[in-house]
């Protein structure tokens, strides 16, 4: 971290801040070795000391820092939930939390009011080794890194357990089986856990005091009145499974604030400490002084041993000029792809017709079946609020509501439009666009049924967790079940780019056209692009495979073939794979997010830089991983399966939901997307292991991106398409 200009006069507040830098950054070193890489699943550890931390406390203030494992309830790994590394600071009836004690921007910041603490125990660290241990017994809970000693913070409930009259002063007497952690943390070290508790349980009495009131009511004042400060930005730091920052710039700081006019300055003439020398020859501010004593030719050009730039050791590597030069190839390389196909072939795109609306009046079977099906996925949204409203008026029992809730979204939903595009729809990509919305739609209702139910039978979830959602709209946070079983309310969950449902979201301030109009155009723009690939590229390579197979036929197809065009279609299906991603999951979901207002537009994070199979699936499909992770994995593991199981059943279920989407459409059923998912089990563990022995190394990136885009993707759409030929040539053939 560099030093910061700080006035000479001030010499023992340098001293003193270097010493908290050298602090924090032993701290962090010694948390990283006990953490064995900054990231826990609290299977195992170091016996290593636990990081200090610094705090301080009065009667109306608590302060205190340091690094503790912090729960990751929305992310789970090869294995389970993940514990990470955390640098946490509580201060003024506040606790926050940052990646490291060198950010500047907190990750997330929970004010204490209405808060409470609790102690959930601890938990054996199987790898550590006891000192002075012989024999089975279990080590002592005092021993530094023995245990994982474990607390939480949470919504404390205003009412009792019935709701007859307020809840008790005391936290103690709060119901276990009502109460949702908000934070979850964890250290070696009992002793540091105790104190945490103390000096959080000091804080939320803080927080909850009318000193604590009229201190944020004043801060609060004098933020209205004074000018927002610009933020700084952090350099990028590589989060696990990820790998490290390719630097293309220094970071940007905040510019120096202007001092007002009128502001009264220290006087000239006081006396400073000063290391200042002031030049007594006019000219000495002359970069080019003629006399030799100015640069005398024995000045020293080797001054220091400095690794070469391209060198590990390298303190810092820009790459940028060469990845400018690596853009510069790929454009080149790529024109004259599409070059070679347009003489091949000629420019597909001139012999594309026009839209025929008088033969898509005659096409009964494919518009009428669509739009039936489209019909079926309003009505089964329709029927799922009068279900749960039903429930909530207790004018069906549990059982029966929560029956019916299934019916309607796996029969309804999901079943019949499926059916529809197996037997009605001919045409492949219109029949996966109805059936990608309709499993959106059954994924929906599933976890509407879901979460209306915890609401329902634990009234208090809504209010334990409602601290954890911010941006939210006026007075929507007064929201409660069943004021929330609504028409408008769940045809917005509907069109939202969200697979979770929740009672509120956060929300964007406003609808901004000027950005809803760059993002239709970046759309049209994307999708030609993307049409233009498919129909000048793919389309004529797989149009000759199908040529050699009717010359060659069937028994006598050779491997040779089939290499020549895995390869020929790598490249071409890399392009339309980034394109759909960019198309749906970045312009798409944000489109219907500005419309909406829909504030949490984190969609997918940097899955390109996943240095192992098991982060890209973390990464790549945000929407869809929170759906698993609360809708598939806890249910599994409440159902009392482990944590390593549970992981199967999610990636069973997302093999499934891929073959089906692919074969219903093609009406084929093959088994090349699911063996293709689930032969991914191998890879996460062979990527984890380089990524363990290796960490930051490019391998597993490396693996990851040949097995999507040479081998995998490229191979399942030549298996489909021979699959397709021949069921198509054996129709023929009955015919």
């Amino acid at each position: 971290m560099p030093d910061t200009p700080i006035p000479n006069n001030d010499e023992d507040e340098v001293n003193a801040l270097k010493s908290r830098i050298a602090q924090l950054e032993r701290e962090l070193q010694n948390a990283t070795s006990t953490a064995g890489g900054g990231s826990s699943d609290h299977s195992g550890g170091q016996d290593n000391a636990p990081p200090t931390s610094s705090f301080s406390s009065s009667s109306s203030l608590v302060s205190k820092s340091g690094y503790l494992f912090k729960w990751q309830d929305r992310s789970i790994g090869w294995g389970g939930t993940k514990w990470g590394l955390r640098f946490v600071s509580l201060s003024g009836g506040r606790l926050s939390y940052y990646r490291s004690h060198t950010d500047q921007m907190a990750r997330y910041v929970l004010p204490l009011r209405q808060c409470a603490v609790r102690d959930d125990g601890y938990k054996l660290n199987r790898k550590h080794k006891a000192s002075g241990n012989s024999g089975g017994d279990e080590p002592d809970p005092n021993e530094v890194g023995a245990y994982y000693h474990v607390f939480s913070i949470y919504q404390r409930p205003e009412r009792r357990e019935g709701g007859d009259g307020p809840a008790s002063p005391c936290a103690n007497d709060d119901d276990d089986s009502r109460i949702v952690p908000l934070l979850r943390f964890s250290t070696p070290s009992l002793a540091e856990k105790n104190q945490w508790i103390d000096l959080i349980s000091d804080a939320c009495a803080y927080a909850d005091s009318e000193d604590s009131l009229s201190v944020s009511a004043s801060k609060d004042q004098d933020t209205g009145a004074a000018a927002p400060s610009t933020p700084t930005r952090d350099v990028p730091v590589a989060r696990p499974g990820t790998l490290p920052p390719l630097i293309f710039g220094a970071p940007a700081y905040p510019k120096p604030r202007r001092t007002p006019s009128g502001t009264k300055l220290s006087p000239m003439g006081a006396k400073k400490k000063s290391y200042t020398k002031i030049a007594a020859s006019a000219d000495s501010a002359r970069s080019n002084r003629r006399n030799v004593a100015a640069y005398p030719p024995s000045k020293p050009m080797h001054r220091a041993a400095e690794p070469s730039f391209l060198s590990d050791e390298a303190p810092s590597q820009n790459f940028r000029g060469l990845f400018n030069l690596a853009l510069i190839v790929l454009v080149v390389s790529n024109i004259r792809l599409i070059l070679d196909t347009v003489q091949r072939h000629g420019f597909v795109l001139a012999n594309v017709r026009g839209i025929d609306l008088e033969e898509w009046r005659h096409a009964p079977l494919t518009v009428s079946p669509f739009l039936s099906g489209a019909a079926l996925l309003v009505l089964s949204t329709l029927l799922g609020c009068v279900i749960e409203n039903l429930l909530s008026r207790k004018h069906v029992g549990e059982w029966l509501g929560m029956g019916l809730h299934l019916a309607n979204a796996n029969v309804l939903a999901f079943l019949m439009p499926a059916w529809i595009v197996w037997t009605l729809i001919d045409r492949p990509a219109v029949g996966a666009f109805l059936l990608v919305h309709a499993t959106i739609t059954w994924m929906k209702l599933i976890s509407y049924a879901h979460a209306n139910s915890d609401y329902r039978t634990s009234p208090e979830s809504h209010t334990a967790t409602l601290a954890l959602l911010k941006d939210l709209d006026a007075g929507s946070s007064e929201i409660s079940y069943p004021k929330n079983v609504t028409l408008g309310n769940i045809f917005y969950f509907w069109l939202a780019p969200t697979l979770t449902y929740q009672m509120v979201f956060p929300r964007s301030p406003q609808i901004r056209l000027t950005k809803v109009a760059g993002i239709l155009f970046r759309l049209v723009v994307a999708i030609a692009f993307l049409l233009f690939l498919v129909a000048q590229v793919i389309s004529p390579n797989l149009d000759n495979l199908l040529k050699e197979l009717e010359i060659s036929g069937d028994a006598v197809f050779s491997w040779h073939i089939f290499g020549d065009y895995l390869l020929k279609l790598s490249i071409a299906n890399t392009y339309v794979w980034l394109l759909v991603f960019y198309i749906y999951f970045h312009l798409y979901l944000n489109l219907f997010a500005e419309i909406l207002r829909f504030g949490d537009r984190v969609f997918y994070r940097d899955w390109w830089n996943a240095s192992n199979i098991s982060s890209y699936w973390r990464l790549w499909n945000m929407p869809v991983h929170f759906w698993l992770v609360r809708h598939v994995y806890f249910p599994c593991y409440r159902l009392g399966l482990s944590k390593t199981a549970a992981t199967l059943v999610v990636f069973f279920v997302s093999a499934v939901l891929h073959e089906v989407l692919v074969s219903v459409p093609f009406h084929l059923v093959r088994h090349w997307s699911f063996l293709g998912m689930l032969g991914q089990v191998p890879l996460v563990a062979i990527t984890k292991y380089f990524d363990r022995m290796r960490p930051g190394s490019s391998i597993g990136n490396v693996i990851f991106w040949i097995v999507f885009c040479v081998v995998g993707q490229p191979m399942a759409v030549l298996m489909y398409t021979i699959d397709y030929w021949k069921a198509s040539r054996a129709e023929v053939c009955d015919a």
